[in-house]
């Protein structure tokens, strides 16, 4: 409950507290406003609106966010969102959203031009198709996710400002995720067809 609340559930005024308490208009309002007021001036506003001093001192200096404003992220969470972006800067929700389509049209794309392709490219198109619904399908999740604990960054970063940052670690994390991708994908294509 805030101060102000506090004044309105006993039907005063601004102008009427300050003449009861012996107190400017001013302190008042500045007491109303969140501001710091004088130790004298608390207690004389606590014995007018009988209540000890630290209560109303809790009352006015108490964090005006409700609980809804924090949200606790849990691991799995913190961890999945560091997994993805580990190289670079995260990309915007906009941007995740456009990669999202981008994903989910070239896997549609490529599932129709299955149907139009000799039956051994049709085998490599569908993997392909699969693959790439299955990206964005991810993408999809990752942006719930965030939108959930809201987590995205504060400011856009244009498409051609997007740089990864280059590490060791990161370069390593780049080259291996490659690598497992390409190898998953030969490998259904062969077991596809024999």
């Amino acid at each position: 409950m805030s101060f102000r609340s506090l004044r309105e559930r006993r039907f005063l005024s601004q102008e009427k507290l300050a003449e009861m308490s012996g107190l400017s208009l001013r302190t008042i309002q500045r007491a109303e406003a969140g501001h710091r007021v004088s130790y004298a001036s608390l207690r004389a506003l606590a014995v007018t609106l009988e209540m000890s001093v630290d209560l109303l001192e809790r009352e006015l200096y108490a964090v005006k966010h409700s609980a809804h404003d924090f949200v606790e992220i849990p691991r799995w969470v913190r961890m999945w969102t560091n997994a993805w972006w580990s190289t670079g800067a995260r990309p915007s929700r906009r941007q995740s959203q456009v990669a999202e389509a981008f994903c989910m049209a070239s896997g549609i794309a490529l599932l129709v031009s299955s149907l139009l392709v000799p039956h051994l490219l049709m085998t490599v198109f569908r993997v392909a198709a699969g693959f790439t619904l299955v990206c964005g399908y991810l993408i999809s999740v990752s942006i719930r996710i965030v939108d959930t604990y809201k987590l995205w960054p504060g400011a856009e970063i244009a498409w051609r400002e997007w740089q990864p940052i280059r590490t060791l670690r990161g370069t390593a994390i780049d080259y291996s995720f490659v690598l497992a991708v390409m190898l998953i994908f030969f490998g259904l294509v062969y077991w596809l067809a024999r």
